[in-house]
């Protein structure tokens, strides 16, 4: 099958989710035997075209903006189509995938007519408002409040603006990374719920695995003694915050933390370490190359991921877990889909329950055979539904029913019109 993947964040556009997700299905369908070419936004450095771990990418001059909210930027919506349309013409496509709106601008021009189209959301407006709505509940102040509600309103300008866009996505088969998102997905664009499916997003479990925590700790330049980790943009949403004030709670105070990641909170969050006296037991460690992050988990104890956002199908969780590594989470959204079996898999707390976290953190970091048990766990259930392999093949299967209702529809006009 020959299939067009069009992205506005690619893997040259940083760390992320939707980059990893993108390079990772293609590199997963080139496994399989398929054929791939990326429509991309613009590239940093400014290259048009290259050939990367197999996959043939192009480039737009169009910025990314925002991943996954490109509905908005008009640069975008006609320049992918226009490339799609002269890769088309010269070598036809079988399938286009959208990563999540990526492809509003193909759907305007009625590719989906000719071309089978699939889009898989990463994430849905209810899903962002509602989570909005809860920080300004709980903010402290007014100024923190009208905040919340200046960026409730931006999220809804993007979603809603133009119109059209909450509704094109009918004419897909539509993928979600866990069924907790089927309801306000299919809300959100309008979707049809026949044409949602659920294909989780995977892992490489050849990158990401376990190794000696010492080798990675000595290799990054890590303290001894006992280790937390949290991998993410640095934004409120994620609760890195509820880390640091969860480090300073606990009563080994050997145990340190190591935050990876950039982004607009990390002077507040440096900040707060201060604060919370507990600066010398925190490492900034910045954003880092995709293939130094195995290394980090690895490296690691315990995983923490405070989040607060209602997360999809966060891929830093399986990751982490995938390298053997017990994690403690907030039981929000998606997350409770991968860790399946709490106690077991993982440790899941509420969100913003800073005691919770300071127990969950507490037992683990005392208790070794545990950690050895519980990681195991996880990785035996990134093994068996996130993998790279298994998001593959999930995804093919889609492909094939957008392929087959495809040519039904052919078939239908054709008959109307005899």
């Amino acid at each position: 099958m020959r299939v067009c993947i069009v992205t506005v964040a690619s893997y040259a556009h940083g760390i992320g989710g939707m980059q990893t997700h993108g390079l990772d299905l293609a590199r997963g369908l080139i496994r399989a035997g398929h054929e791939v070419e990326v429509v991309a936004s613009r590239h940093p450095e400014g290259l048009k075209e290259t050939e990367h771990e197999g996959i043939r990418w192009h480039f737009v001059d169009a910025p990314s903006r925002r991943p996954g909210r490109p509905m908005r930027n008009r640069d975008w919506l006609r320049l992918s189509s226009d490339e799609f349309a002269r890769l088309h013409a010269a070598n036809p496509f079988e399938v286009v995938h959208s990563e999540s709106t990526s492809g509003l601008g193909l759907l305007r021009r009625g590719v989906h007519r000719r071309v089978p189209l699939a889009v898989k959301f990463h994430g849905n407006y209810i899903g962002l408002a509602q989570a909005a709505a809860r920080r300004a509940a709980v903010a402290k102040g007014m100024h923190s409040r009208v905040e919340e509600a200046k960026h409730l309103a931006w999220i809804s300008a993007q979603h809603f603006v133009p119109i059209d866009g909450v509704y094109r996505f009918r004419a897909c088969e539509a993928m979600v990374p866990a069924a907790q998102q089927l309801h306000d997905t299919r809300l959100s664009y309008l979707l049809r719920r026949s044409r949602l499916h659920v294909v989780p997003n995977g892992v490489d479990a050849e990158v990401f695995r376990p190794r000696r925590a010492v080798e990675m700790r000595r290799e990054l330049g890590l303290p001894d003694g006992p280790l937390l980790v949290a991998v993410g943009r640095l934004n409120r949403e994620k609760g890195f915050d509820f880390a640091l004030r969860s480090l300073a709670k606990l009563e080994d105070r050997s145990v340190q933390l190591v935050v990876v990641g950039s982004g607009e909170e990390r002077e507040s969050l440096e900040r707060l370490a201060h604060e919370l006296g507990v600066a010398q037991r925190v490492v900034f460690a910045g954003r880092q190359p995709p293939d130094r992050v195995p290394a980090y988990l690895a490296a690691a104890d315990v995983f923490v991921f405070p989040t607060q956002r209602e997360e999809a199908a966060p891929l830093v969780l399986p990751q982490a877990m995938a390298c053997g590594l017990p994690v403690v989470a907030t039981s929000i959204g998606g997350i409770t889909e991968v860790v399946n079996r709490p106690g077991e898999n993982g440790v899941l707390v509420p969100p913003r329950d800073v005691r919770g976290l300071v127990r969950a953190l507490s037992d683990l970091v005392a208790d070794p055979d545990r950690r050895e048990r519980m990681g195991a766990a996880a990785r035996e259930r990134v093994l068996a539904e996130y993998t790279i392999e298994r998001m593959t093949a999930r995804t093919l299967a889609v492909y094939e029913i957008a392929v087959a209702r495809h040519r039904a529809a052919d078939a239908s006009r054709f008959a109307g019109e005899g």
